[in-house]
């Protein structure tokens, strides 16, 4: 196929040519070949080597002569796009209107036309056509007039399916929908596609039809198919005798979870003591899913294809039914449990000095939440049920702050949390919006289970086994360098702390802890969260890898994801390979099926946290839908060249649009008002304009001086006689 794609591209060199001048030319005959032969050119159009134009003539795809260019696109909230391609080691920044998008939806690769600089570091541009779609799926309503319309999409793409398919359906149904690539018809504003109906969500008037929405446009549903229904009528809901064969008993240790208070799905518990020596002994004990969940059951490829499990504000959509992830995998209090236990012994100085991985049995002596954890460890409150317990929580804070230390050194990136967590109500509706700030339990969990995750990591990659790791690239130079000249420019930082860095940067001999030292030097200050902000966005995002290419962020060279099976394939897989290199049999074919699983899971991990991000903008916008011409202060977290992104003061994230950003200092003449520039971290007044709930967007009217609340207009009652 590689030498086939090199003679079209040959071909091209000299001329455009039709597919059937290149068929003529190549000696391409038959229905066979010619198939073959169409799906090869579309493979090099959508590598961007190839360009297709309105009049079916192929020709090599070059930016200079053909005024275009090719990626993917990614689409914003506000239904903007922009597109990043890096040619000759510098990248350049495409943004475009949502008016100027074609259909395209997030992720597609796109072919941009009318490539215009704009007065930013934006080139403004259209979309031509699409070339892939990624995703390819989007919810639509279904209308009285046989039409599906778009939920959320925000550029007035409609959707023609085959009439039979519609028949199941009623009007207000919300449908996931596979959509085409090539535009059918156009009128008026509205973009024709023909599609396909993947799924009926449910009806826009069911309560929970919101959060449903999302999770579907993003791959997960709460509903099994039948096949998984079957085999869970054969899972048990105790530990037998017989399943205890071979595994070391650990039910008369002292072990307990610590966990959120309603954390139903726990598969991580832990353990501590001292030996006569004073070496602490570290046990973490991961729930053994592998024993359930076996590889080419229905249990394992429906976990296989949902990749992780999404919790939705209130909501979880589980990787695994209940039946396995809140009954007899999950580590409850009081119940016999199988698990594989990573037991450490560390040194007072956190050195790793021995361990030991094995298949075990426990029974957890207590179900902990890390808010009674924390007034014991922080405020030494009297917690009921926790007497019995103190002295072993005591040691695990010791032993973490020991970790702790251990991870600075090293050069570990505390970005901070910028979590938000909805409060709601009895209902689900929301009532507020939370910071998540990490305290003394929750480093305790981290910690230990980094431990566990490292130890296993490098046990197996001293076997030199095929294995699943968890890595996190290096940043990119030239995008770390921009972050810091932006921090620069908008003057929220030290600019001689900033010119170190990128001198470091430039002369290669930038580490992690370098950045990390960076960043703790704003820790405690109100813009810590946007600078950690911009400097996160310049890294690479950590993704599975059957190549080990180390964790820059955690600044370690062995890591994988082996703690959380419940929730997370990956781990699940991790568990499977510790029981397939008992045998050493069939490696080869192990090493081929990790690629795909390592791909696929990274995919889904990062469509679960875009599903978490908008089930947080949906509970927002529903909380601000109630606050529409009310006032608010609030600080700005990000400029584009549409407007703004601005956190409120309650913590719930909006939008300026730039026609709706006035800055209100007398001109000149003292007599009026214009616009002027903001700056990252600027406090603004903002005046809530308008809320989206399909969406998920709110809208704001800002300025830099109080904006009064707008008064509703009443209208004036007529006299009668």
């Amino acid at each position: 196929m590689e030498k086939m794609k090199n003679e079209i591209l040959m071909e091209l060199k000299k001329k455009k040519l039709t597919l059937n001048q290149l068929c003529k030319s190549m000696h391409i005959k038959g229905e066979g070949e010619v198939t073959s032969f169409i799906n090869i050119l579309n493979e090099l159009e959508k590598d961007g080597q190839i360009y297709l134009d309105s009049n079916g003539y192929y020709q090599e795809f070059n930016t200079y002569n053909l005024k275009k260019v090719q990626g993917i696109i990614n689409i914003s909230k506000s239904g903007n796009g922009v597109m990043f391609v890096s040619e000759n080691g510098q990248t350049r920044k495409f943004s475009i209107a949502k008016k100027d998008l074609a259909g395209a939806m997030d992720k597609d690769i796109v072919v941009l036309k009318d490539l215009k600089k704009g007065n930013s570091t934006y080139i403004f541009a259209k979309v031509e056509k699409i070339i892939h779609r990624t995703i390819g799926k989007a919810v639509f309503e279904y209308k009285d007039d046989n039409t599906l319309v778009s939920y959320n999409m925000q550029n007035n793409v409609v959707v023609v399916c085959p009439k039979e398919q519609l028949k199941q359906i009623v009007t207000g149904n919300r449908v996931l929908v596979n959509i085409g690539k090539d535009l059918v018809a156009k009128f008026d504003d509205k973009l024709v596609f023909d599609g396909t109906v993947d799924r009926i969500i449910g009806h826009k008037d069911d309560p929970t039809i919101d959060i449903k929405t999302i999770a579907a446009n993003h791959g997960f549903f709460t509903d099994f198919p039948p096949q998984v229904e079957e085999e869970l009528k054969y899972i048990p809901n105790t530990v037998s005798e017989k399943e205890l064969e071979g595994r070391i008993d650990l039910r008369n240790e002292v072990i307990f979870t610590i966990d959120g208070k309603d954390t139903k799905d726990m598969d991580d518990a832990i353990s501590i003591k001292k030996d006569e020596d004073g070496n602490y002994i570290l046990g973490v004990h991961i729930a053994d899913v592998s024993h359930y969940v076996k590889k080419g059951s229905a249990l394992y490829e429906e976990a296989k294809m949902r990749g992780t499990s999404a919790y939705l504000a209130t909501s979880v959509l589980p990787m695994l039914p209940h039946q396995l992830s809140n009954g007899i995998c999950s580590l409850n209090e009081g119940v016999d449990r199988l698990t594989k236990s990573v037991v450490m012994k560390y040194n007072k100085n956190g050195k790793l000095l021995d361990y030991e991985i094995n298949d075990t049995v426990i029974n957890s002596n207590k179900k902990m939440n890390y808010q009674d954890v924390n007034k014991l460890l922080e405020n030494n409150e009297v917690v009921l049920g926790y007497e019995n317990f103190k002295d072993d929580l005591l040691l695990m804070k010791e032993l973490s702050e020991i970790l702790s230390s251990n991870r600075e050194k090293r050069g570990n990136i505390n970005f901070g949390s910028n979590e938000i967590k909805t409060k709601t109500d009895e209902t689900g509706k929301p009532i507020s919006f939370v910071k998540c700030n990490q305290k003394t339990a929750e480093t305790i969990i981290e910690n230990f289970m980094i431990a566990a995750n490292e130890t296993v990591t490098r046990h197996y990659s001293y076997m030199n086994v095929p294995f699943v790791y968890r890595v996190h690239g290096n940043p990119s130079e030239e995008k770390l360098i921009k972050a810091l000249k932006m921090l620069k420019d908008e003057n929220i930082c030290d600019p001689m702390a900033i010119d170190r860095l990128i001198n470091k940067i430039t002369n290669s001999k930038c580490t992690s802890k370098d950045l990390s030292e960076f960043l703790e030097g704003f820790k405690g200050e109100e813009q810590h969260a946007i600078i950690s902000g911009i400097i996160l966005r310049s890294m690479s995002k950590a993704e599975y890898s059957p190549v080990n290419e180390g964790h820059y962020g955690l600044a370690l060279q062995y890591y994988t994801h082996f703690t959380s099976p419940i929730r997370r394939f990956p781990d699940l897989t991790v568990h499977h390979l510790i029981e397939e290199y008992k045998t050493f049999e069939n490696l080869e074919a192990i090493e081929h099926r990790l690629p795909g699983i390592c791909e696929h899971s990274s995919f889904m991990e990062r469509e679960a946290d875009k599903a978490e991000k908008e089930t947080l903008e949906l509970k927002m916008a529903e909380y601000m839908k109630e606050h529409v011409g009310m006032p608010f202060v609030g600080t700005i977290t990000q400029i584009t060249p549409y407007g703004m992104s601005i956190r409120l003061e309650n913590n719930v994230k909006a939008i300026a649009n730039k026609e709706d950003i006035v800055k209100r200092i007398p001109n000149k003449k003292g007599n009026g008002s214009h616009r002027a520039t903001f700056k990252l971290g600027d406090t603004v007044y903002a005046l809530v304009k308008e809320v989206s709930i399909p969406h998920r967007a709110i809208y704001l009217s800002i300025s830099d001086e109080p904006i009064k609340k707008k008064k509703k207009k009443t209208k004036q009652k007529k006299l009668t006689k």
